[in-house]
């Protein structure tokens, strides 16, 4: 069984690999997610709870298997996909570390796109090398448990 603190481990992983710009790395991270997604344990949570956090794992379950065969440009669209559902469980789940919702008003042709880091510096996983530091901190998580 898998929580909330091992899927936010993995989906960071990969974040960090799409900022390095490395498909290879992205596509094997996103295998480990699926397994992590697949064994998670929503049964500390209440029903409706529960029922919500299902919906988001099967999304996410879907974004992660994009990213685990596709190259990097793909990866991004569906990372783009896969953040918001992390920003969603994270509303429902809270988090046991500190973490920071971020957002790059450049991303998807001027629409923008979110995602959740460990730090507060950014490092852009929609742009990598080309503009790394593209994007402000749009929320903070203070650890909850």
């Amino acid at each position: 069984k898998t929580d909330n603190n091992m899927l936010v481990q993995d989906y960071l992983e990969l974040k960090t690999a799409l900022t390095k710009d490395d498909q290879k790395k992205a596509s094997k991270i996103a295998g480990k997610l699926i397994e992590t997604i697949n064994g998670f344990d929503a049964s500390p949570y209440g029903e409706s709870q529960q029922s919500e956090i299902k919906d988001i794992l099967e999304t996410s379950l879907e974004h992660a298997e994009h990213i685990a065969k596709s190259p990097i440009d793909h990866q991004r669209e569906h990372f783009k996909d896969l953040s918001g559902d992390m920003i969603d469980l994270l509303a429902i789940t809270g988090s046991s570390v500190e973490l920071f919702e971020q957002y790059c008003p450049m991303y998807d042709n001027n629409k923008g796109g979110s995602w959740v880091s460990a730090t507060s510096k950014i490092e852009n996983p929609y742009f990598g090398s080309k503009m790394l530091s593209c994007g402000k901190v749009k929320k903070e998580y203070k650890a909850s448990k």
